[in-house]
């Protein structure tokens, strides 16, 4: 297996990277990295990369513009004072609805090489930005949807017991047209640093990255009408924080899913899936096949 180093361009002209793992065939999938991550750090994905490739897939796993903690980004050839890219992006500033540009730079990618078919993968904050590029874009291109850890990101930030000075932070910053300063230096359970246009943007109930909670139409989580799996592990952090099990999260998540999708969960895993690889790519290559 041979992994290339990818540079792409997204519409709105940002420079994202990624790794590509390719083998003939017109079917490709794109992977969205959870918040703070990247394409490589995760070791499931070089057991993905092995098994994608041997079911006659590529796999492209990408940095989003939300790429590490603060990261700047290639905007054209715009320099900061730095000599470096002006766009500020990694989970402290990214804006959830810009997914939909990273995702669709990485389909104009593949498909400049020849892939015609596709599937969309998450991991953890990934997901919800696969759900709302599924929930708002044009996806008759898309055959299939893989949910890794799909965590429930205003139930996350809803456990902090600031988290509504945080909302109320928010939205005056924004209202100052400052939305980029930080609602807090430490904030979240894991002491992460958000900005104002981040926090309004994962961390509150309604919006976009709500894709548990209920609103007219159904829980968007339950909208995506592809074959989707949805891959959790029961130690996973995300589950034993926000809902106590992994039977009391099927408990909330299996009436607002559709009947095109699977839930399939890998008792003992973590978020990371660490020593768990070969579960998680059994439990994929079933899905797959």
């Amino acid at each position: 297996m041979k992994l290339g180093f990818i540079r792409f361009q997204t519409p709105d002209n940002i420079e994202l990277q990624g790794w590509l793992s390719n083998v003939d065939g017109e079917t490709a999938v794109i992977h969205m990295h959870g918040m703070s991550g990247n394409g490589y750090e995760n070791g499931f994905l070089d057991t993905l990369h092995a098994t994608y490739n041997r079911l006659g897939i590529s796999f492209f796993s990408i940095d989003n513009r939300g790429r590490g903690i603060i990261s700047s980004f290639w905007q054209k050839d715009e320099l900061s004072r730095w000599g470096e890219g002006t766009k500020l992006g990694g989970s402290c500033f990214e804006i959830l609805e810009e997914c939909v540009y990273d995702i669709d730079g990485a389909i104009n990618y593949l498909k400049s090489i020849g892939k015609t078919r596709f599937i969309l993968q998450g991991h953890s904050l990934g997901t919800t930005k696969v759900v709302h590029y599924m929930n708002t874009q044009n996806t008759t291109d898309i055959d299939k949807v893989i949910l890794l850890a799909p965590t429930d990101m205003v139930g996350w930030a809803s456990r902090d017991e600031h988290h509504n000075e945080y909302v109320t932070r928010a939205k005056e910053l924004m209202s100052k047209d400052t939305p980029t300063e930080l609602v807090s230096a430490q904030c979240w359970p894991d002491e992460t640093p958000l900005s104002a246009q981040t926090y309004l943007s994962i961390c509150v109930a309604g919006t976009n990255a709500d894709m548990y909670g209920e609103r007219e139409g159904g829980a968007l989580l339950g909208r995506i009408n592809k074959p989707m799996l949805i891959v959790y592990g029961s130690d996973d952090i995300g589950i034993t924080q926000i809902d106590g099990s992994i039977d009391a999260w099927k408990a909330r998540t299996e009436p607002i899913i559709n009947i095109n999708t699977h839930i399939e969960p890998i008792d003992g895993a973590s978020h990371s899936f660490k020593h768990f690889e070969k579960q998680l790519s059994y439990a994929i290559e079933r899905f797959i096949s």
